[in-house]
């Protein structure tokens, strides 16, 4: 039985969009230049003004740290760098709820802190297991799975499993 591909939840949907930023099928990046990856921020809700070299390379390295983290990598150095770069002391707000506040103000310190915060979050609920990367080398798509069994591999069977398979059988059979 197969399972379609429905968004993440709220609070993982943000951190997917970034990971999945780069359309490696498609060759497509919209971080690929810091007047790009600004107009991708702004279309995610991000104002900031025009990223400037240090700042783009912040973001890419936390896009693909996180991408290398979610497909199983070991992040873990690269990780605690980028939360001592952007994250405060954990502290608990004024309704009672836990809060990992930004280190640096401003746009882009606060949507990267947002993000490396949801991502310790669900380390810690679970939900972190629920974020796979496709099993394509070609496409390493970021994607939620909510199969009960937790053990989905392709962003979508139509396009990965269907450009995979072929190969495997010709592969098999090749040179008999």
């Amino acid at each position: 039985m197969s399972f379609a591909r429905t968004d993440a939840p709220e609070e993982l949907s943000r951190m997917v969009e970034l990971c999945n930023s780069a359309r490696l099928l498609a060759t497509e990046d919209a971080l690929i230049t810091p007047t790009s990856s600004s107009a991708w921020l702004r279309s995610q809700d991000v104002p900031v003004e025009e990223l400037g070299r240090r700042d783009h390379e912040l973001l890419l390295r936390v896009r693909e740290c996180l991408r290398d983290h979610v497909e199983g990598r070991d992040t873990t150095r690269e990780l605690n760098k980028l939360a001592r770069q952007l994250l405060g002391a954990p502290r608990w707000s004024s309704d009672g709820e836990p809060v990992l506040p930004p280190r640096r103000t401003g746009p882009l310190a606060g949507y990267l802190a947002g993000i490396l915060g949801t991502a310790f979050t669900a380390g810690l609920t679970g939900e972190r297991d629920r974020l796979k990367t496709c099993r394509n080398p070609d496409c390493r798509w970021v994607f939620y799975d909510r199969s009960p069994a937790r053990n989905s591999e392709w962003c979508a069977l139509e396009v990965c499993t269907a450009r995979r398979t072929p190969r495997r059988h010709r592969s098999r059979h090749a040179g008999g």
